[in-house]
């Protein structure tokens, strides 16, 4: 994994003296071990590279890298897993002399001899690249099919510029962003603003699962997908499927034990994140099996009991025999990595685990290079809860009579504040439920649910995170479009969610959190669960399947315990959070009072709505703690832009 940079201006033109130097050098922290530069003379491309060398050690993998035809230049971040597959069938059909073992070289020699769509129609990883084609004077950009790798494009007065980060951008000399209002009240309302938007209208993410073609003064982005979700899915429910569920769930396993076998290569130490929970126990457990030696797993867990998974992990890891690190923290190094999470994300984010995220990589990387992850299980094997209450949507609403809705959801969502939460607790324990994190927030989503007039405004319910404050045109134009491009797949309500969670939630929120977290510290992370010949497995099951008896990740709990007793997994889903909440209310509050005025001041269009809010929230009225988070990162992300934007004018 590294960061990639480049340039690409018109023929009459040229950028700023040390432009590309200051792009890449803002990436340095994604790819310590090497960087390189390469400029095509009078073409008017510049390619920058930071290298973390995982696969080839050697000079031999060094980027940016040139075809053996000289024809192509390219830059990679990223790993292709079935390279040496490729690397054979390359060799079948055309003589090459390799000059060294990298998948940067065998991703090249692929575009050269089978062209960049067919080649890409065949990899299995997770990449972005920027490929110069010196004969026809053109440059391919390309991701992923899941968003796993991100890739900015932004738009300057000579061209265009690229990179792996928003930062990078920033740092081109003279760059101005244009703001998108647009853009910021989506992210206020989700706490990650989707693709293909950034929080300027002239810089966009080229989407996952796509490819663009820029000639030399070209400044927009028109991508070309060569893979998207909603259409794998559309056309395995298209086929008639013979197999029964048995033999689906067993094809699923072991494609999962052999996409795990290939993420496991690398030249440099390798190991695990491990929660506990069910997605990365099966990565562990599969990892394991095919290790001769004990793997290393790793795990972070905090003195506060009620965020504290280590014991889980640590049963799992002493059940599988690994070599276990277990770092136990108090709320401090959490709070200490509050003003430097706008240096890590370079763009306005807010998912709170953003800073156990962070901690998990910090750990691992003193130990090892590469990190398997269990993200995206919830997305590919239906783990949410909002997937297991949409199955039962329908049912709630026919038991709840239309004139009863209303009634009953807002006497539920009255009920479900936080000053009742303790009650709430209480009451549910005396039910029989004994470890549920976030009861009255849960309990709200279902008083929301019985309010929500159709399908959409559910999702958008269940997935906001400012309890409806914003009114974001934007948001449910963009939704809209995402239910329409799954609306012909022939799926019901929670699998719309999941296939809606695959293209908004998890490239946005889910892999960008990963991403800087892990790159941060120069880890790098790889996602089984997000190879698509396995989404395409699970896709060929129904939500029955995934779902039963009120269970989520059904499939994933039946191949785990062949591995691991079922005492040691099944608990309710607890996620990977910190109490944003309380912290607000208590050791932060005067820090959150005091940039919440300030917020206020240097956004007069949103003063009224964050006024309601503290307001409420420290009257302890609404979950409105999520909202003051995002409106608290938002502020530090844009003091923090405000310099580097001052900074980059100056240069």
């Amino acid at each position: 994994m590294c960061g990639i940079a480049g340039i690409l201006t018109a023929s009459n033109k040229r950028p700023p003296q040390g432009a590309l130097e200051a792009i890449t050098d803002r990436i340095r922290h994604r790819g310590p071990d090497a960087s390189g530069l390469h400029r095509e003379g009078d073409e008017g491309l510049e390619l920058g590279h930071t290298r973390l060398a995982i696969v080839d050690l050697s000079p031999a993998g060094a980027q940016p890298m040139v075809s053996q035809s000289g024809r192509y230049v390219i830059v990679l971040n990223g790993e292709i897993y079935n390279y040496r597959d490729l690397r054979r069938e390359l060799g079948d059909s055309a003589t090459i002399t390799w000059r060294g073992a990298s998948d940067t070289e065998v991703l090249l020699a692929a575009c050269e001899i089978w062209g960049v769509a067919a080649t890409l129609a065949r990899l299995e990883g997770m990449f972005a690249f920027g490929l110069w084609d010196r004969k026809d004077r053109s440059l391919t950009l390309a991701r992923d099919r899941f968003g796993e790798k991100p890739l900015y494009v932004g738009e300057t007065e000579e061209g265009i510029v690229f990179a792996s980060q928003l930062g990078s951008i920033l740092a081109y000399p003279g760059f101005a962003g244009i703001d998108d209002p647009e853009a910021i009240e989506m992210f206020l309302a989700l706490s990650y603003i989707p693709e293909p938007r950034t929080p300027f209208r002239n810089v966009r993410k080229l989407p996952a699962g796509t490819y663009a073609r820029l000639v030399p003064g070209q400044t927009k982005i028109e991508p070309i997908a060569y893979w998207n979700a909603a259409q794998s899915v559309r056309d395995i429910r298209e086929e008639n499927e013979s197999r029964s569920s048995e033999e689906i769930i067993k094809q699923i396993e072991e494609r999962l034990s052999i996409v795990i076998g290939n993420q496991m290569v690398a030249d440099v130490p390798l190991g695990a994140f491990l929660s506990g929970g069910i997605d990365s126990s099966l990565v562990v457990a599969l990892m394991q099996a095919q290790s001769t030696k004990p793997i290393k797993t790793f795990t972070i867990g905090f003195k506060d009991e009620a965020y504290n998974e280590a014991p889980y992990a640590r049963a799992i890891a002493d059940h599988l025999g690994t070599d276990h690190t277990e770092v136990i923290l108090d709320w401090d190094e959490a709070l200490s990595l509050v003003d430097k999470l706008p240096d890590i994300y370079d763009e306005p984010f807010a998912d709170s685990s953003q800073l156990p995220t962070y901690l998990v990589s910090s750990v691992a990387r003193r130990s090892v290079t590469v990190c398997l992850s269990g993200d995206g299980g919830d997305e590919v094997f239906a783990g949410y809860n909002r997937h297991r209450l949409a199955t039962k949507y329908s049912k709630m609403r026919k038991v709840v009579p239309a004139a009863l809705r209303q009634p009953v959801g807002r006497a539920l969502m009255a009920t479900a504040q936080p000053r009742m939460a303790g009650f709430i607790n209480v009451v549910g324990k005396l039910a029989g439920a004994s470890r549920v994190r976030l009861a009255s927030e849960k309990l709200n989503k279902i008083g929301f649910a019985l309010l929500a007039q159709d399908d959409l405004s559910l999702y958008m319910g269940l997935v906001r995170r400012d309890e409806g404050l914003m009114p974001s045109v934007a948001l449910q134009q963009m939704l809209a479009a995402a239910q329409n491009d799954v609306a012909s797949t022939r799926i019901d309500l929670a699998e719309t969610m999941m296939l809606l969670d695959t293209q908004t939630y998890l490239p946005g929120d889910i892999l960008a959190k990963v991403d800087r977290a892990a790159m941060a510290v120069a880890l790098e992370t790889r996602v089984p669960y997000l190879d698509h010949k396995l989404f395409a497995l699970a896709w060929r099951l129904g939500i029955n399947d995934k779902i039963k008896d009120g269970s989520t990740k059904s499939v994933l709990r039946q191949i785990l315990s062949k591995h691991v007793p079922v005492d040691m997994f099944e608990r309710p889903k607890a996620g990977f959070g910190v109490p944003i909440e309380s912290w607000l209310r208590g050791r932060l509050r005067d820090w959150a009072e005091e940039n919440l005025t300030l917020f206020q001041k240097a956004n007069p269009m949103y003063a009224p709505l964050v006024q309601t809010a503290r307001d409420e929230f420290y009257a302890g009225k609404g979950h409105l703690h999520h909202f003051l988070w995002n409106v608290l990162m938002l502020h530090a992300w844009q003091t923090r832009y405000r310099t580097a934007a001052a900074s980059s004018r100056s240069n």
